[in-house]
């Protein structure tokens, strides 16, 4: 139904059936607060088939209730005050009402005055009665252009074929958290996509940030280890959905729609990392125009790997959509607002600072018209200072709890060796691991064929590491190429393109290319020294990000060939079936069935959602391409960068 109404708010020029989508979109996210508070989710862990379709609407709702916190509040500003804002600033505002409400209701759950869910419910009610005073009262016969609403579509079926994945209640063999509500979907030791929900849990129960009960949730890493806002932010929602984070993690078994909020807090979160494909468009249109700007979103909307890190639920996209902004901020030259950004996204995730040495560059020597020997200084300085600000409040906010030199050490590790075999680091040894990651990143089916004895792709037997030949079936082995490799997590079939499309960059802009591709890929390289199954998933979300705006601006300038061409349009949609096939096949396989006897019903929507979500973004591919085709060559002003 979301996607529908997005698809329906596409051609709105000079009508009023933009109201109709929003109004719909509103009215349903109203229903989910409403259903939250007088019928909170059921704790059975053996749902009828009532309850779970019931379940199946409760996440409905709770998706539209996210999306109209998460863009409603940035719409109204639009409506009465700034019709110029900016798609990808949309989210801001509701993303900082969301935050501000979850450290309220953890301050005055700390003092004992008032409950968290109170606090969230009197701060969302009113808020979803101004966003629709405000949208009511503009002037404006539409708020978002017939483009910005292809936009919005586009990332409604990448959205919706996450959220069908995390309610299909199957996982892979071996699935880390497997059989819990907690389940990661991958059979992983990354256990990072409830880190976010345990600050939920610390802020339900009124519990100290350093105390006891938080160094168990943290444990072996602390709160200080990672910024709080994405959990912050997610909290208000998983309570207003009726759910009650518990104090304990412990291990309650999945269903559709957990009481535990769960459920509410992956769909908050999701929502969060949706805002990524928002700035690649603004970004995008800012540097080639809004043809280039469709075929980006298209195109990262439809990465395999992309799709995958929203529904993992980590905030590494939340993150890196943040430095995608900060990015947008230094081409405008604004650079207070850049550094405080990148803050920001250091208080989502740690990474956001890996995206640091390109703003920099393109800080000292600008996209277009650099010269070498004469860096533009004032403004990378007021960047640096703006951000440090963030990085020394979160310091001083955390006193002597404050620790992370975890991170600090990745640069000097060599795999694992030093980390679980204590075995020390030598310069031998630390090359021949960057080495091992470099060809694991780049080099297609190099991990499948030569790494699947890593213990990372094998947590489930690591005693044996690096003497066994691996404790998860091949095919576990095989799908880690699109969480850990570029060939993969851009589409094997379309690796070539990419190649291409970048070389093809790498002519004509050099500079660009360089300092925005090249050397944040390298620094990343030298600097992750963890794991050496690949660097993709561990902190090159933006890096991914920045390609796709790559090749966005290569397509616009030489008229979308890629689109034009019925074979490559057929690769491009063939990106959607991978997409489709990392999520189910691992499973299908390892599992041995489609449905779940105790969920068949809650499954079967689940399974139908993301196959019908991925015919709607392969449709909207080949009606791209169509456009394309039926269009003459962009304009100058659109092909530049």
């Amino acid at each position: 139904m979301m996607l529908r109404l997005a698809a329906l708010g596409q051609d709105l020029r000079g009508s009023g059936r933009e109201r109709v989508v929003l109004g719909s979109i509103w009215g349903l996210g109203c229903a989910g607060l409403v259903l939250g508070l007088a019928l909170p989710p059921s704790a059975s862990t053996s749902p009828g088939l009532g309850t779970q379709l019931l379940d199946d609407v409760r996440i409905l709702l709770t998706f539209a209730l996210a999306a109209t916190i998460v863009m409603g509040p940035g719409l109204a500003v639009r409506a009465v005050a700034a019709p110029r804002l900016r798609l990808a600033f949309l989210p801001l505002p509701g993303l900082g009402l969301l935050a501000i409400t979850g450290l309220v209701a953890w301050l005055l759950g700390l003092a004992g005055w008032v409950h968290p869910r109170v606090v969230s419910v009197l701060v969302l009610a009113p808020t979803l009665a101004l966003i629709a005073g405000a949208i009511a009262r503009s002037d404006s016969p539409t708020l978002m252009s017939e483009d910005e609403w292809f936009a919005i579509s586009v990332i409604g079926g990448a959205l919706g074929i996450a959220i069908a994945r995390s309610a299909w209640s199957l996982g892979p063999v071996n699935e880390l958290f497997g059989g819990t509500i907690y389940k990661t979907l991958e059979a992983t030791d990354r256990s990072d996509s409830r880190i976010s929900y345990q600050v939920a849990m610390l802020v339900t129960h009124g519990q100290s940030p350093w105390g006891a009960v938080s160094n168990s949730y943290f444990a072996p890493y602390t709160f200080s280890s990672r910024g709080p806002l994405a959990g912050l932010a997610s909290t208000p929602l998983a309570l207003a959905s009726g759910g009650t984070p518990p104090e304990a993690v412990g291990t309650p078994l999945w269903t559709p729609f957990d009481a535990q909020g769960f459920m509410a807090y992956r769909i908050a979160m999701m929502a969060f990392a949706g805002t990524c494909f928002l700035s690649v468009w603004t970004l995008v249109k800012q540097l080639a125009g809004v043809r280039a700007a469709r075929f980006a979103v298209l195109l990262a909307a439809t990465t395999p790997f992309l799709v995958h890190e929203v529904w993992f639920t980590w905030p590494k996209l939340l993150a890196a959509s943040m430095a995608l902004l900060a990015g947008i901020c230094v081409l405008d030259r604004r650079w207070v607002l850049a550094g405080i950004l990148i803050g920001v996204g250091y208080l989502v995730h740690p990474l956001a600072l890996l995206s640091l040495p390109a703003l920099l560059l393109i800080a000292l020597w600008p996209l277009r018209g650099a010269v070498l020997r004469r860096p533009r200084l004032v403004g990378p300085v007021i960047l640096i200072v703006a951000a440090l600000v963030f990085l020394f409040a979160w310091k001083e906010i955390n006193g002597p709890h404050y620790t992370q030199s975890g991170f600090f050490s990745y640069v000097t590790q060599s795999g694992n060796f030093d980390t679980w075999k204590s075995i020390p680091t030598t310069l031998g040894r630390w090359l021949s691991d960057r080495l091992s990651s470099l060809g694991n990143t780049l080099v297609p089916f190099a991990l499948f064929l030569f790494g699947s004895h890593n213990q990372d792709v094998n947590w489930v037997n690591p005693t044996c590491f690096p003497f066994c030949s691996g404790g998860s079936p091949g095919i576990i082995h095989f799908f880690y190429e699109y969480w850990d490799s570029v060939p993969f997590g851009f589409g094997i079939l379309f690796f070539p393109f990419l190649l291409e499309g970048l070389w093809a960059g790498l002519r004509r802009w050099r500079w660009a290319i360089v300092a925005t591709v090249v050397v944040p890929f390298l620094v990343f390289w030298v600097y992750w020294g963890s794991a050496n199954t690949g660097l993709t998933r561990e902190g090159l979300h933006a890096w991914a990000l920045t390609v796709i705006v790559a090749l966005a601006v290569v397509e616009g300038a030489r008229g979308f060939r890629w689109l034009r061409s019925r074979p490559v349009r057929a690769i491009l949609s063939s990106r959607v079936i991978e997409t489709l096939l990392v999520a189910m096949l691992p499973t299908l396989v390892t599992a041995h069935r489609v449905l779940a006897s105790q969920f068949w019903l809650s499954d079967l929507v689940a399974v139908l959602a993301m196959v019908a979500c991925a015919a709607f973004l392969i449709a909207r591919v080949w009606q791209e391409g169509a456009r394309a085709e039926h269009q003459t060559n962009p304009s100058p002003t659109e092909s530049s960068a």
